[in-house]
């Protein structure tokens, strides 16, 4: 028996007929833990929501909040004694509203991420394997997450190795360990075999290891290491200590973050000095520092876009569900914003711009060349090709070396059986393929004579032919000049069998050539197609050779515009510098290792390119953690690919790259729309209160009425907007990655369109509050004074100019609740809302409604209306009589003022009308013509 089987039964007391009992099982289950890579650790609920709290912006509103309640409830910080009821009931509510408001973003980022974690558990547990064993003196199939070493399994052609082992016994035994060695051809195992602790993993002939596959015969072996003790293992542990670059959205939205909190603490800061130096005065500051806070805390939740980053994470959230869809799963939300800005594809060849299922498409008999087997009229080409082939039939599923089961399929595909020809003529004599041969042969008993039938590479298998005719050189050419893996098959015929097995390969008949490829997905063409026209640069990378690789490049478009291929010797050979320098060049990377991917990547992201990778072995995780986007496999991917990459393709096809790109840029999109209504709001809110103080020395808006505006108000639609699906345009522009969250147009829109919307509400908050003071100015200007600095007021003075300043207040309320209702409409395409279908406006109209709705109730329920400034009663006698003897009126009252809050709604609608005339005028034919004359208008429109 081999001394390394002998020292690991030994040390793992196993019976090799027997296996393992139950109860060591379960013993060595405790003690090695389950047959599975280490899930990254879990960071718990409350964890993620207090990191939510590095965000400044949570910061300054959870500061907000303290104060308010101080002086809503601690005596000393008292100093106003003359408020009226409502505005102590708004006093005491407002605190816990913006607690509120903290809460729920805090928990909204925690349960999202939490969310997209899930969804990845959820594929582990899809993907578990089955494994073959031997226990308590019986043979068994178990979950391979439940071995243990010293368990002794079987392996059969296209399993997955479950564990590291040593072979015990084994019949033209085969692994593909290319995803952890890098080695592309199937390695022959050899149970006799004896290694040293310094031969390398690669070299170690009588080992299997966890992750790789077999690809022909059938092996006993002892399990030596499960789980994170296994090679795959090993590596997986170094990858989890790796650091994660921040990806580009997370600096930005922390950039952005910063500088809108930093921004707005300025500005609670400035309004709390307005307040106290500029309004009252600095003689009555003992007064009115109490409500220079509650100024300041006003100004700067205006300024704070509340709802931003929880709409934004809807937002990513919709994106997700849409290319989970797509067979895409995003592990990090921050995935979908990198994939937007993608600029460089590259692509493994085989099984994700290739079927990785090899096909004969070529066959030459000496006489004719067959692109169909079916018209092939000797039978005996595909009934021989069928004999000289290790492949099984696993329930009518052909399985062992791609290239055999190709010959195999395309034997059956004329209506040949497999298992009735191995029947009909079995084997009685086997010469096994041999990588330095590269042949093998097989004799059959045919009749009363026997025929010996080689298989093997056509240079190869003319040492051993005799009389070769030129005709099958000249189609061996052909073949491999159109990239296609030449397979001959040459037989003879013999009475007896020879003592010798070398006499059986000698005067041999070349009978047909084979020409095999592995054909591209179907989709795939037309979608390099599309990231092309997107101005994403589409790369191959192959272990394969050149001409190989150079043949399915130019069948898919991608080796085009005197692209060039290069080889891993010649990259090689490179200086990094000459590399980056001439990457352009280069569209198709030939017979390179996974260490070169890594390379290819860092050569890119010196050009400032945003780079994905596909990749599906162990040793390519490094290159998937170094892409800015790493693309695993979820069918053929290993456990540490799918750990070290940030989305999972769970088809393993090229097509879903694009599509998840296409679904990335719409996100983008949808989100950058979001931004633009949303700052906009907050500019209104801003200006409209800011303003307010300037123009009439008063905040025409509450605390509760902006956390409204922002959070209602804007929030509604900006949802609808982030639903919204990829627009057919997406794709025909190139990524534009330089660009920061918000450019110069999107900063021009906001002001222009604030602007607007701010001037708009404050023409209405004076016309509506000013009626009572025959819209006299500097009359109306002494009164809203009065509510905040005299002190002589009775309770009925202070509710008449209270009600006033609050029926202003509602009608500046409406104003910008609808106009940002409507500018959702407008922000839903560059075309035309008339131009819209239904199905993309229906979320819009639908969050128009509920806004509504949502007005309604707060301007006519009791108590609430109060609270959020919104009550539109009219004013008492009383309180004519106050305006008459103590502000001198001017103008006669008006009994009712209720239609100049239809004539709010009514303005609201304008600027939204204004839009989109102008953007039928951007789509017109008059527009382009104009900016075909100045060119600073084509590098705006290019922004």
């Amino acid at each position: 028996m081999n001394k390394n089987l002998n020292e690991s039964l030994s040390n793992l007391s196993t019976n090799i007929e027997e296996g393992l009992s139950t109860q060591e099982v379960e013993f060595r289950l405790k003690k090695y833990g389950p047959n599975k890579i280490a899930e990254s650790k879990k960071v718990k609920f409350i964890t993620r929501v207090l990191e939510q709290f590095k965000n400044p912006m949570i910061l300054l509103l959870l500061i907000a909040a303290i104060i308010s309640l101080l002086i809503a409830y601690v005596p000393s910080f008292k100093t106003d004694t003359g408020a009226t009821q409502i505005e102590r009931l708004v006093e005491k509510v407002e605190p816990f509203i913006i607690f509120l408001i903290v809460f729920i973003n805090c928990i909204f980022g925690a349960v999202q991420e939490a969310k997209s974690e899930k969804a990845v558990d959820s594929l582990n547990k899809m993907i578990i394997s089955k494994a073959k064993v031997y226990r308590n003196d019986d043979f068994d199939v178990i979950n391979s997450d439940q071995l243990v070493p010293g368990d002794i399994i079987v392996l059969e052609a296209g399993d997955s190795v479950p564990a590291d082992g040593i072979i015990i016994e084994s019949t033209l035994f085969k692994t593909q360990e290319s995803v952890l060695t890098g080695e592309s051809l199937p390695i022959d195992k050899d149970p006799t075999f004896v290694f040293d602790i310094n031969t390398p993993i690669a070299d170690r002939k009588n080992c299997v290891y966890s992750g790789t596959n077999v690809i022909n015969g059938k092996a006993k072996v002892l399990v030596t290491s499960t789980g994170m003790n296994t090679e795959i293992g090993k590596i997986a542990s170094l990858i989890k200590n790796a650091e994660n670059d921040v990806s580009k959205i997370e600096k930005k939205i922390k950039k952005l973050s910063n500088i809108l909190g930093i921004a707005a603490f300025v500005v609670m800061v400035l309004a709390f000095l307005l307040s106290i130096f500029y309004l009252n005065g600095i003689d009555t500051i003992k007064y009115t520092w109490a409500n220079g806070f509650k100024l300041g805390i006003s100004i700067a939740i205006a300024a704070i876009p509340e709802g931003l980053f929880a709409i934004m994470t809807v937002v990513f959230s919709l994106g997700i569900k849409r290319m989970i869809k797509q067979n895409a799963l995003i592990k990090k939300i921050q995935t979908v914003e990198t994939l937007g800005n993608v600029s460089i594809i590259c692509s493994d060849k085989t099984g994700t711009l290739t079927q990785n299922k090899m096909k004969v498409i070529k066959v030459f008999d000496g006489k004719k060349s067959y692109s169909d087997v079916l018209e092939i009229k000797d039978k005996k080409v595909l009934e021989y090709a069928m004999l000289c082939n290790d492949s099984n039939d696993d329930d009518g599923i052909i399985v062992g070396d791609p290239t055999e089961t190709s010959l195999v399929n395309a034997g059956i595909a004329t209506g040949l059986n497999f298992e009735e020809i191995q029947d009909k003529y079995p084997r009685a004599q086997y010469i096994p393929f041999d990588s330095d041969r590269k042949m093998m042969t097989t004799v059959h008993k045919i009749g009363s004579e026997y025929v010996v039938i080689t298989k093997g590479a056509f240079d190869e298998i003319t040492k051993v032919a005799k009389n070769v005719d030129k005709s099958f050189f000249e189609e061996n050419e052909k073949m491999s000049n159109n990239a296609l893996r030449v397979l001959a098959i040459a037989y003879k015929k013999i009475k007896t069998l020879p003592k010798k097995n070398s006499l059986l390969e000698t005067e041999l008949n070349v009978l047909a050539l084979f020409g095999i490829q592995d054909p591209p997905r179907p989709k795939v063409k037309h979608s390099i197609e599309l990231v092309k026209k997107a101005g994403i640069i589409p790369i191959m990378i192959t272990g394969d050779h050149a001409n190989t690789a150079s043949a399915i490049a130019t069948e898919l478009g991608i080796l085009v515009d005197n692209k060039k291929v290069i080889t891993g010797a010649e990259l090689a050979k490179l200086s990094d510098e000459e590399f980056a320098n001439n990457i352009g060049d280069y569209a198709v990377y030939a017979r390179v290792s996974p260490e070169d991917k890594i390379r290819i990547v860092n050569a890119w992201k010196k050009h400032n390119k945003i780079v994905a990778m596909t990749g599906d072995g162990v040793n390519d995780a490094p290159a998937l953690k170094a892409a800015d986007v790493g693309c695993a496999m979820g069918i053929n991917g290993t456990e540490v690919s799918k750990q070290a990459a940030d989305m999972i393709l769970t088809d393993d096809n090229f097509s879903t790259i694009v599509e998840a790109v296409r679904e990335g840029r719409g996100v983008i999109d949808n989100l950058k729309r979001v931004m633009l209504l949303m700052f906009t709001t907050n500019i209104v809110s801003f200006l409209v209160t800011f303003l307010g103080i300037f123009i009439f020395h008063y905040s025409p808006f509450s605390a509760i009425q902006i956390l409204w505006i922002n959070l209602v108000t804007e929030s509604l639609p900006s949802i609808a907007l982030g639903a919204q699906k990829p627009k057919p345009y997406i794709m025909d522009f190139s990524p534009k990655n330089k660009n920061n969250l918000v450019d110069i147009k999107m900063l021009t829109k906001i002001v222009v369109q604030g602007l607007m919307f701010s001037a708009i509400a404050l023409i209405m908050y004076f016309v509506t509050a000013g009626i009572f003071v025959g819209h006299d100015y500097n009359l109306f200007v002494n009164a809203l004074k009065a509510i905040e600095s005299s002190t002589d007021l009775t309770a009925d003075q202070r509710a008449a100019l209270f009600n006033m300043q609050m029926s202003g207040s509602l009608s500046a309320f409406i104003v910008v609740t609808f106009s940002q209702s409507f500018n959702g409409f407008n922000l839903m395409s560059k075309q035309s809302i008339i131009k819209s279908k239904w199905e993309d406006a229906r979320y819009m109209v639908l969050a128009f409604l509920v806004s509504a709705v949502l007005l309604i109730f707060v301007i006519l329920i009791p108590r609430l209306n109060d609270i959020f400034n919104s009550n539109s009663y009219l004013f008492s006698e009383s309180v004519s009589r106050y305006i008459n003897s103590d502000l001198t009126l001017g103008g006669q009252i008006s009994s009712s003022y209720n239609y100049l809050f239809f004539i709010a709604f009514v303005m609201a609608f304008v600027p939204t009308v204004i839009f989109e005339l102008a953007k039928l005028f951007y789509n017109s034919k008059g527009y382009k013509q104009i900016e075909k004359k100045f060119v600073w208008l084509q590098k705006w429109n290019a922004i």
